[in-house]
């Protein structure tokens, strides 16, 4: 990906390549001379005390309908089974709370990712969440239409095409197996959020994240527009 700063200082963006990886190991071995990569997974997880800071901030970001779509990260005990309802009890006994069936949808991607984090590796690959970006991107403001309505892609591409001048022919170009194009836009938005962090434009949720047993920081990028 490649950027250019116009006058107003506000950055276009042009896509060099869209692949779909099926591991996050794969993600690593493809990214190694990036200087940052942004990841919707939950990078630095709690043991149960209490939950991560960055997803009660990012929820009241969101507040409202899309509030709902950042949900708690699963506490590293919860790794131990491929059973929901043995993880359900194993982070009800931890933390006082259920484990949602959207974090237990994602437990093994969240594990791929917790395997292989370690602090020196966060340092170019961080967390992001795509509706806190398409949030900054909108001017501050939700977007409130579901990413998997029509109304709500619209929505988002409009958004995209104003940062990304050749988005749809590079998506035409793309493989049309192994996502949806909800997808696709949050892959781009957060390629967004990883260039508007290396020029300087971005921060944290919150802004002085915690730090996990492994040292890893819990903590979700918050893009500037």
């Amino acid at each position: 990906m490649e950027m250019d700063t116009g006058k107003d200082k506000t950055c276009v963006y042009a896509l060099q390549e869209f692949w779909v990886a099926h591991t996050f190991n794969e993600i690593l071995q493809k990214t190694k001379q990036f200087e940052l990569v942004c990841v919707d997974i939950p990078m630095g997880l709690s043991d149960g005390e209490k939950p991560r800071e960055c997803d009660l901030a990012a929820r009241e970001i969101l507040r409202g309908k899309r509030a709902s779509s950042v949900f708690p990260a699963p506490i590293r005990a919860c790794f131990t089974t491929n059973e929901y309802k043995v993880a359900n009890d194993i982070c009800r006994k931890f933390t006082g709370k259920g484990l949602s069936k959207q974090s237990f949808g994602l437990l093994d991607k969240i594990r791929q990712v917790d395997d292989l984090m370690t602090p020196a590796l966060q340092r170019r690959v961080r967390e992001i969440h795509p509706e806190i970006s398409f949030w900054a991107l909108n001017g501050k403001k939700p977007v409130h239409q579901n990413k998997k309505t029509v109304p709500g892609q619209s929505h988002r591409h409009k958004l995209l095409q104003e940062i990304f001048t050749d988005m749809d022919s590079i998506l035409m170009e793309a493989p049309i197996y192994g996502y949806a194009i909800d997808d696709a836009f949050d892959a781009l938005v957060a390629a967004w959020t990883a260039g508007q962090t290396v020029i300087g434009k971005a921060g944290t949720l919150p802004p002085n994240p915690e730090f996990d047993s492994k040292g890893l920081r819990m903590e979700i990028l918050c893009p500037v527009k």
